[in-house]
């Protein structure tokens, strides 16, 4: 008989450790699974790895903070959000990477699209002449912005944007009238530069197809998450000739010989916005 309460003790007592033994694998599956999300999020949001989007669909991060536009990365939303890649060449020839490099951050809060650039440029060159006449022809940060992802011929409207932001802190556009105008309001712009790297951080408004560029009251139209706009961004690189040598892009295919971005806003990419 005591043999038998034994047997049957011992019994129930492997049971209790299959048991238990089946939970321990279980839970570590689980947080196997957790750790390698959480790696996932991680490699997504604190990398500094450069990204190349042949199709040009990004994702712009919202910012809880406010951001200081002064040329430098000193904010923390740069330094948890990917580079993306600047380097696709829409005009003229391959570069040695040391002459030219370019890749790009985004962030965004409700008033904001925020764009961090880096630039490695042996040589930056002012816009030519008054900076009007001249405005592609010196080095420059073009960004292209179709608000509501519309599509369609923008060149002398707004039904999108290709602003060219100059090295004297630009953003350069034709008008209805088809004149070449400041819309230095749209952007806030500094530059700084260590060597041959140079840094233009950016905050961007964004106006829809109803700006009136003779009025004084247009109003920016709010970001929310979730929110997706037409959007490239390119670098336009003068050597110190008469013109551009080079028009290096976000995006594989920009139209017809890449240069269809200052008529066509069909030919943008995009940006997601999310938290």
């Amino acid at each position: 008989m005591l043999r038998k309460s034994i047997g049957v003790f011992e019994t129930k007592k492997i049971e209790l450790i299959l048991i238990n033994l089946l939970f321990l694998s279980f839970a570590s599956c689980i947080n196997d699974k957790n750790s390698k999300h959480n790696s996932s999020n991680s490699s997504q949001l604190n990398s500094n790895s450069v990204i190349s989007q042949a199709d040009g669909e990004f994702k712009a991060y919202m910012t809880g903070s406010e951001l200081t536009i002064d040329g430098y990365s000193k904010d923390s939303i740069w330094a948890s959000v990917d580079w993306y890649s600047m380097n696709y060449k829409w005009m003229g020839e391959t570069v040695d990477s040391t002459d030219y490099s370019g890749k790009f951050k985004l962030a965004w809060n409700s008033q904001y699209l925020f764009v961090l650039v880096e630039i490695i440029d042996e040589h930056i060159n002012p816009t030519l002449g008054n900076g009007i006449e001249n405005y592609w022809k010196g080095d420059y940060v073009e960004v292209f912005i179709d608000e509501d992802k519309s599509g369609g011929n923008h060149q002398f409207n707004h039904q999108a944007f290709a602003y060219h932001v100059s090295t004297e802190g630009h953003a350069i556009d034709k008008s209805l009238s088809k004149e070449t105008i400041f819309f230095d309001d749209h952007i806030e712009v500094e530059r700084s530069q260590i060597g041959n790297k140079h840094l233009w951080e950016m905050a961007i408004k964004l106006f829809d197809n109803t700006f009136d560029e003779n009025a004084i009251d247009n109003t920016p139209v709010e970001i929310v998450k979730q929110k997706r706009i037409g959007f490239s961004i390119a670098y336009g690189d003068n050597d110190g000739t008469n013109s551009r040598e080079n028009f290096m892009g976000s995006k594989k295919i920009h139209g017809n010989n890449n240069d269809e971005g200052y008529i066509n806003s069909d030919v943008f990419g995009s940006i997601l916005f999310i938290e």
